[in-house]
């Protein structure tokens, strides 16, 4: 959790995206359940936010994101490629973001 916090204080008035696995090369968890749950008391705290960002199979870039699993669509257009998509699990990042307004020291 220290660690965490100190990530969540290196970007203070800055918006910052991490997904878990740059999180875990940071943090470097015993196991990644343990970290999972960190960053849920964290989201819960209103420290992070979590969203699902849907990234184009083609480029790899992100497309649209979305506050839960139930808001993405089935189908979009990959706005990167212009072609209509299939939405698969594979195109699906979870995205940790540290709000702009989340300064150092403020819990």
């Amino acid at each position: 959790m220290d660690r965490l916090e100190q990530i969540l204080q290196a970007h203070p008035g800055q918006r910052a995206e991490f997904t878990l696995e740059r999180l875990s090369d940071l943090v470097h968890p015993r196991n990644r359940e343990e970290l999972v749950l960190a960053l849920g008391q964290l989201v819960r705290k209103g420290r992070l936010k979590k969203l699902i960002r849907v990234v184009s199979p083609r480029t790899q870039g992100g497309i649209g994101d979305y506050a839960s699993l139930d808001e993405v669509p089935r189908f979009t257009t990959d706005w990167r490629s212009g072609m209509q998509i299939e939405i698969t699990p594979e195109d699906l990042r979870f995205i940790y973001v540290v709000p702009a307004e989340n300064v150092a020291g403020r819990v």
